[in-house]
């Protein structure tokens, strides 16, 4: 039986936990609204400087405007752009157009900033469509002698490296897809076309004009539970190192689990990507413990589930220095920071006490919104639409992906720890 230990028992020492604590504490202090909005969000911007990134990724992340990503990439109103989603229309219009809701219209283009492209399934458009849209996952791809050269092949991947094979009989040899696509549709910065999870975007100005009330941009602030910190929403069982950690923080941290990886509550949040669960609401924090830890993989774990929540990231993904460019600024916690699961559960049980403490973790939410992107718990995809604004604004130069190319994208080696 494990050992579980009370509030008393795990008061904060700050000698034990070392200079970590002191450092969390600083970093979300100086990030507080003394600061000028724009120097706030210029700061951000700036770490984004070093990402590589087509020009519908510096539209999306580092927030330049159509105007100013060159003449020769402007927006073609006057083309109409065929796209064939090949061979997985159906698998995947259920999330990329209805949003895992049938009952609602479609519109792929609501808050797309283009509308030029009609999308298909029939498989005729092979050799004529602008763009050929191939999911990895099957490990499907069409016959590469009917290839029409002047077309964008590109590959779509929305999983880990580790995962991006999962449904396929046989993970594919990367020399038997090189040169075969040309553009890459990924949740990473420098993807040809960008489909992230979701973002973090600058506001026009703050919301408030000083922190006085904070708590009141704080999503389901009212309602937190003070017995029980952080939760979990897991159905996926099987990946050992997240269960492992789990398990052990589990012993110094009040904590709920859902979904079919809880004792007690297996059966709630019943097909979570297709409606919202809200559960997760009532709590201070959030365990992201993704499947895989790899460059840049931050899923709705982090956007849906922790931030749109009003809750506090703990994550177990990306290195911390990458969530720091990824996420809003001083807003989560990272397990890489923590010798030991143990030292965590201190100190989120010491900020816990501490509204103030609390509060410096959403402190970003005067400067910035979260916006999800995904189409899971009812939320939108923006996975076609990016299609057609890459098609739009991206450089119209020929690009072709050879075996070290595609390992940049789908070699767990290479991406993952």
């Amino acid at each position: 039986m494990c050992q579980t230990y009370s509030f008393h028992e795990l008061a904060l020492d700050e000698a034990s936990i070392g200079k970590i604590i002191i450092a969390y504490f600083l970093a979300a202090t100086m990030s507080s609204d003394g600061g000028k909005h724009g120097d706030i969000v210029g700061d951000y911007i700036d770490k984004r400087k070093s990402w590589k990134t087509s020009n519908l990724g510096s539209l999306l992340f580092k927030f330049q405007k159509t105007n100013d990503i060159g003449n020769t990439t402007k927006n073609e109103e006057d083309k109409r752009f065929i796209v064939l989603i090949w061979k997985h229309w159906d698998w995947l219009k259920s999330r990329h157009v209805y949003n895992f809701n049938n009952e609602r219209p479609p519109d792929i283009f609501n808050k797309c900033r283009v509308k030029n492209c009609i999308f298909t399934g029939d498989e005729k458009y092979l050799e004529s469509a602008d763009a050929v849209v191939i999911h990895m996952q099957r490990g499907i791809y069409p016959n590469t002698t009917r290839r029409n050269r002047k077309q964008r092949w590109i590959f779509l991947n929305d999983e880990s490296p580790i995962n991006a094979f999962s449904m396929a009989k046989t993970r594919p040899k990367y020399k038997d897809l090189a040169n075969m696509f040309n553009w890459s549709m990924t949740y990473r910065s420098d993807a040809d076309v960008p489909v992230p999870y979701g973002r973090t975007v600058p506001l026009e100005k703050p919301l408030l004009s000083d922190s006085a009330n904070l708590n009141q941009l704080v999503p389901y602030w009212s309602s937190k539970r003070r017995d029980k910190l952080a939760s979990v929403l897991m159905s996926n069982c099987g990946v050992s190192k997240r269960m492992k950690y789990l398990t052990e923080i589990e012993k110094y941290l009040p904590l709920d689990v859902y979904g079919k990886c809880s004792k007690d509550h297996k059966n709630s949040c019943p097909g979570h990507f297709r409606s919202d669960c809200n559960v997760t609401s009532q709590y201070l924090f959030y365990l992201v413990l993704e499947n895989s830890q790899c460059r840049e993989y931050l899923t709705e774990k982090a956007f849906n589930n922790a931030y749109d929540k009003g809750a506090i990231p703990v994550i177990m993904g990306p290195k911390p220095d990458e969530c720091d460019k990824i996420l809003p600024p001083n807003s989560f916690l990272h397990i890489n920071n923590f010798d030991k699961p143990r030292d965590l559960a201190k100190y989120i049980i010491h900020l816990s006490a501490n509204d103030e403490a609390l509060l410096n973790f959403h402190r970003w939410r005067n400067h910035f919104k979260i916006v999800n992107e995904h189409g899971y718990f009812g939320t939108k995809s923006f996975h076609y639409c990016r299609v057609c604004e890459a098609l739009n604004y991206n450089d119209k130069s020929e690009k072709i992906y050879n075996e070290n190319d595609l390992r940049t994208f789908l070699d767990p080696a290479k991406l993952c720890f």
